[in-house]
């Protein structure tokens, strides 16, 4: 058969591509001879990335074009959408046709832009959808998290696309009720399907049996997130993160910090600038920046990788999933809802704190109890990893 994904991001967001390759991992142990397009505004940079996975990169039918002025972007989505009304054919639009199946990919991508109204990435995701339901293809919505939708207009848009959806598959009950509450029906809940990605050996000489205690860390630039947010609340977030591990170096001396930019994407989507502020307020001589860029090309080896730590702490919300599905303890600071409602949905609601209020005494405790005790339920994810893989290829049957 063959299989479109849509709404795909870019690559060097590793938490965005592990969901791809767990859905292509997903849909090859069902249909191992699936043809797999993935369409993608990063479709000229995704392109070697998903060759390794024999697996296409190809244009979206609405390209949203890197360094676009905003009005243009609407522009052309106008066009794109009176050529779809208009039955106008192009290469893109025939990636539609001759699917058999077309997927949202999983992730995070509806909610309302802090602008306002109608904000393009919103309009963009809902389009490619929206151009599968016209073309009456069978459309699934891989397990997502939509929200905050702040206004109206943007919940009429939502609700108008979504329900003509075969089915959409929520990934946790925060996003389940909302979508609930605005009369979606074709509603199922799974979680993340990044918990299922299987971890790839992958050698990083630093670490070693030798590190000591082994603490993995992503934080990120959360302004985008939330109206008002500026450089005084990162700096607080990052001064507290790194006075956390300065208590824990405090009692374990032979501790060693790794701090990981998980997504590298370019300007305004990268996390080595905050990373770096992090290494600069950590007293301990033992913390490095894991430049990922240098020597790993998947995310199962970020599962690999994670899974080598004693603890995870993480704001990156895959790379939370990651570091469970690689069996570490973890706590998650959570700059969107969508990261709590996952760890509630494993019953971990007791390990993730809000990213602009969390108490460093609260989480130092948290991380004593881990430390000494080693009762941190990670039982749990491996039970929902099955349960996961169970729901989805129900689904896709």
């Amino acid at each position: 058969m063959k299989y479109l994904f849509v709404n795909a991001y870019s690559s060097k967001n590793r938490g965005d591509a592990g969901i791809v390759v767990g859905m292509i991992y997903l849909i090859k142990s069902i249909d191992p001879n699936a043809e797999i397009q993935i369409m993608s505004s990063y479709w000229k940079e995704n392109t070697d990335f998903y060759n390794q996975y024999g697996v296409s990169s190809v244009e979206p039918v609405w390209e949203l074009e890197k360094g676009q002025k905003s009005y243009l972007r609407y522009i052309n989505g106008l066009k794109s959408v009176l050529g779809v009304l208009l039955n106008r054919d192009n290469k893109s639009i025939q990636l539609y046709k001759n699917a058999d199946v077309v997927l949202s990919v999983g992730g995070g991508y509806l909610y309302s832009s802090r602008k306002g109204p109608l904000g393009i990435g919103l309009l963009n995701s809902l389009f490619h959808i929206w151009v599968a339901t016209k073309k009456k293809k069978k459309v699934l919505a891989f397990p997502q998290s939509v929200g905050p939708i702040d206004n109206k207009i943007d919940k009429f848009i939502v609700k108008k696309v979504l329900k003509k959806l075969d089915i959409f598959i929520s990934r946790e009950e925060i996003s389940t009720k909302f979508l609930k509450e605005i009369g979606l029906g074709n509603l199922v809940e799974i979680a993340d399907i990044g918990f299922t990605l299987p971890g790839k050996e992958v050698v990083y000489p630093k670490i070693t049996k030798e590190s000591g205690m082994k603490i993995g860390l992503t934080l990120l630039d959360w302004r985008f997130s939330k109206k008002g947010i500026g450089d005084r609340e990162i700096e607080v977030y990052v001064s507290k993160v790194a006075e956390i591990c300065n208590r824990i170096s405090s009692k374990n001396k032979n501790c060693t910090y790794y701090i990981f930019p998980q997504v590298t994407v370019g300007e305004g989507d990268t996390d080595y600038e905050v990373s770096q502020k992090l290494l600069r307020k950590i007293k301990s001589k033992n913390a490095i920046i894991v430049d990922l860029d240098g020597f790993s090309n998947k995310p199962e080896e970020l599962v690999y990788l994670y899974g080598k730590m004693n603890l995870f702490i993480g704001s990156r919300m895959h790379s939370t999933i990651f570091a469970l599905a690689g069996g570490t303890p973890t706590i998650a600071l959570a700059y969107q809802p969508k990261t709590k409602g996952t760890f509630k949905k494993l019953g971990l609601e007791e390990y993730v704190y809000d990213v602009n209020n969390f108490s460093i005494d609260e989480i130092y405790k948290s991380i004593e109890e881990i430390i000494e005790s080693g009762n941190y339920p990670i039982e749990k994810v491996t039970q929902e990893i099955e349960q996961i893989k169970i729901g989805l290829k129900g689904k896709l049957i």
